[in-house]
């Protein structure tokens, strides 16, 4: 008897099957353009669709294209070549079809930007009465392959588009949050994205105020895609807020970063707080931590695309309250051995204009610096300032030098590659040496003037019959305030300086 009953159900299955088989791709196409309108507020379009029945219902799409609110004057809000899916025959009578994945080749998804008089209702096309859509909910949509492109507001502006190589959607289904595994790749400094979180409710009306939460990693971003940039990046972190407005923490580690300023490579790790605009692309740090091995700086501002231009500028005020010289300088030296040593405090506005040239010809800096308890790494010019402090402080007397630390304060402009330096201070106990001047990066070169003031007159820095001799002119020698002001010149390099006194200026 029950064999007869399955028996029964078995053939009754089969002759509603044939009956519906003939309309049956009419009415999913018809269904899933009505779900799709509704869902996505957008007229609906597919090239080809195909239906098969046996062994389950499989559907394959070709050619979808979503045009949102009906817009034709902007890309398509989706648009995929491929669409497949398959559903059991019986969840064509259920109230909430249940499918177990949707596969999308070529999938391209295209931002509008958000309409602030955007109708709240369901976008509909004139004509024919649709029939009513499907409520699905779906295990999994699969779109590896895909694009994500944040429609920029300027059609002069290049778009903003991210390349997604493997996207996992799960749970899909409208007026709920969707999770989703990413792997995206990161043009400029290129690198890979691996991330994963929720996003969702879909907004249908407003796209861009969808929200998103998640966390990421970006694992081997190439910096030297940036020209004057060289090491290799890593990162991690979280992000929330809407497709619009994305709020992002993470931190970053650079073990070999350098300059375009045949420096060294040097460890770089950083913390930040940064707000991403999803219509421009632009970014707002608030703030930045940075450790450069053991120097600490912080910077706020902004890294935007200014109108007409391709590029991204970057302007930041950073500033340091405990940095170390040493670490500095090896941005910019090649020296196993760094010149100098010391603490420095500086503030600084750093401006990177757009363009295509190497970052430190396109560096901008105004700023001024502090540097105390500074010491000369060489022995030989280290044992030279303590000479210069001990005579300048009135001492003839020969003895062992010791160890003098010296102060170092001023004002400095880069531009061009070239940084300006004003009221240069440079003091040791007894001794002060004041400079105006430049510093050009790429061959390290010196041109600066000033002079050199010491407390003691001129007939003190001798002995015997020297002394007598000098003493008659302490009063040229005397000036601003210095029992010994003498006009000085520096020039050759950064690693081989050489001081000159102008006499000419003296007269």
């Amino acid at each position: 008897m029950i064999g007869g009953a399955l028996l029964l159900v078995v053939l009754t299955i089969a002759m509603v099957a044939k009956r519906m088989a003939p309309r049956l791709p009419g009415y999913l196409r018809d269904r899933a353009v009505s779900t799709l309108r509704e869902d996505f507020s957008s007229d609906v379009e597919f090239s080809d669709f195909q239906v098969s029945i046996y062994p389950k219902i499989i559907i394959r799409a070709e050619g979808l294209v979503l045009r949102f609110h009906g817009r034709t004057d902007i890309p398509p809000l989706i648009s995929a070549k491929r669409v497949s899916t398959e559903i059991g025959f019986w969840e064509l009578f259920r109230g909430i079809r249940h499918v177990r994945r949707i596969t999308l080749e070529g999938l391209r998804v295209t931002m509008p930007p958000v309409e602030p008089r955007a109708s709240n209702a369901s976008h509909r096309t004139p004509g024919r009465k649709a029939p009513p859509p499907f409520k699905v909910d779906v295990d999994e949509i699969v779109a590896d392959g895909a694009e994500l492109d944040m429609m920029v507001k300027d059609p002069n502006k290049p778009p903003h588009v991210f390349d997604i190589r493997s996207l996992r959607l799960q749970h899909a289904g409208l007026g709920q949050p969707m999770t989703f595994e990413a792997t995206l790749i990161n043009p400029v400094p290129v690198g890979e994205i691996e991330t994963q979180g929720k996003f969702g409710p879909w907004q249908r009306d407003q796209p861009r105020l969808t929200p998103l939460a998640g966390i990421y990693t970006f694992t081997h971003a190439d910096l030297s895609t940036i020209r004057g940039l060289g090491g290799i990046l890593s990162s991690k972190g979280q992000f929330n807020g809407l497709l619009d407005r994305i709020d992002v923490r993470g931190e970053t580690q650079t073990p070999d970063f350098s300059l375009g300023l045949n420096g060294r490579p040097v460890l770089l790790d950083t913390v930040f707080h940064a707000i991403v605009d999803g219509t421009t692309g632009n970014t707002q740090l608030e703030p930045v931590h940075a450790k450069l091995l053991d120097s600490e700086i912080v910077a706020r501002g902004g890294v935007d695309r200014e109108p007409g231009e391709r590029y991204r500028r970057v302007l930041l005020d950073a500033d340091s309250g405990h940095a170390r010289l040493e670490d500095l300088l090896r941005l910019a030296l090649k020296a196993n051995t760094p010149p100098m040593t010391g603490d420095v405090t500086f503030r600084t506005r750093i401006d990177i204009p757009p363009g295509k040239g190497d970052i430190a010809d396109r560096l901008k800096l105004d700023g001024e610096f502090h540097i105390s308890s500074a010491q000369f790494t060489q022995l030989d010019i280290q044992n030279k300032v303590a000479s210069l402090s001990r005579r300048g402080s009135g001492e003839t007397v020969a003895e062992s030098p010791g160890t003098v630390a010296s102060d170092f304060t001023g004002k400095f402009v880069l531009g061009d590659g070239v940084m300006t330096f004003s009221n240069l201070t440079f003091e040791v106990p007894g001794a002060s040496v004041y400079l105006d001047g430049t510093y050009t990066l790429h061959d390290q070169a010196l041109d600066f003037q000033g002079s050199l003031r010491l407390k003691a007159t001129l007939s003190q820095l001798t002995t015997g019959w020297k002394k007598a001799l000098a003493k008659p002119f302490n009063k040229l020698f005397e000036k601003e305030g210095a029992g010994t002001f003498v006009p000085i010149t520096v020039t050759g390099t950064g690693s081989d300086p050489h001081f000159k006194m102008d006499i000419k200026r003296v007269f």
